[in-house]
C-alpha cells in the first residue's frame, strides 16, 4: 500500500460517509425532530466514520496497537459493540456464536478490529441474514468461522484483481492480516480464519 492508494481510499469512503448522512436528512421532515429509526441510522453512519478515521491514522502513523487479553464474554461484548453499526447500515443481523470460544481469553483490541472489518466484506453477500460467526478455541490457536457461501475476500486475494475495491476497510484488512499471521481459508462450508495462540512458557 502507497500514500496515493490510502487517500484515494480515505476520500472515497468520506464521500460516501457524507453521502449517508445526507441521505438521512433528505428522508426526514425537517420541522419536526429526527424519529427513532433516523436517529438510530445517524448513530451507525457516525460510528462508522469514527471507525474509519482510527483506521487510516493507524495505516497512516503506522502505529503500533496496544495489546492485551479479555475474557470470552468481555471480547464478544467488544465485537458485538463494533458489529452493530455496520448490522444496522446492511440490514443484515449477526450473530456471534460460542463454539468453545469460552475456555480461555482472547487478544484485543485488534484481533476484535479485525473480525469486524473482515465481516464487513462478506455482509453484502450475507444479506438479508443473519449471519453467523463462530468463535472457538483450538489446537493452539483462536479460530473464526462464517459459515454460508459467501466469496473469498478479494482485498485478501495473493494478487489484488484489478478491480477490487480500494476502500480503507480493504486496505486495513490486508496490511493487518499479514501484520498480524492471520490465516484466512475459504471450503464447501464457509470462511475460517486462523491465529495462532503463543505457547506457554
Amino acid at each position: 500500500m502507497n500514500s496515493e492508494s490510502l487517500w484515494r481510499a480515505t476520500l472515497h469512503d468520506f464521500s460516501n460517509l457524507l453521502a449517508g448522512l445526507q441521505g438521512v436528512l433528505d428522508l426526514s421532515d425537517p420541522r419536526l425532530p429526527l424519529d427513532a429509526r433516523s436517529r438510530a441510522r445517524l448513530e451507525c453512519t457516525l460510528e462508522d466514520g469514527k471507525v474509519l478515521i482510527a483506521m487510516a491514522r493507524a495505516m497512516a502513523l503506522s502505529r503500533p496497537y496496544a495489546e492485551g487479553m479479555l475474557s470470552w464474554p468481555e471480547w464478544r461484548a467488544g465485537l458485538d459493540e463494533r458489529l452493530q453499526p455496520m448490522a444496522m447500515l446492511y440490514k443484515c443481523p449477526i450473530e456471534i456464536v460460542d463454539k468453545g470460544a469460552s475456555e480461555g481469553p482472547w487478544p484485543a483490541p485488534l484481533l476484535q478490529d479485525w473480525a469486524a472489518a473482515f465481516t464487513r466484506q462478506i455482509l453484502p453477500w450475507a444479506a438479508p441474514g443473519p449471519l453467523r460467526l463462530e468463535a472457538r478455541i483450538q489446537e493452539g490457536a483462536w479460530t473464526l468461522s462464517w459459515p454460508g457461501d459467501a466469496p473469498f475476500p478479494a482485498a485478501l486475494q495473493p494478487e489484488l484483481p484489478p478491480d477490487s475495491p480500494m476502500n480503507l476497510p480493504s486496505l486495513w484488512l490486508r496490511e493487518m492480516t499479514g501484520r498480524m499471521g492471520v490465516q484466512v481459508e475459504s471450503s464447501p462450508a464457509g470462511l475460517s480464519a486462523r491465529l495462532d495462540r503463543p505457547c506457554a512458557s
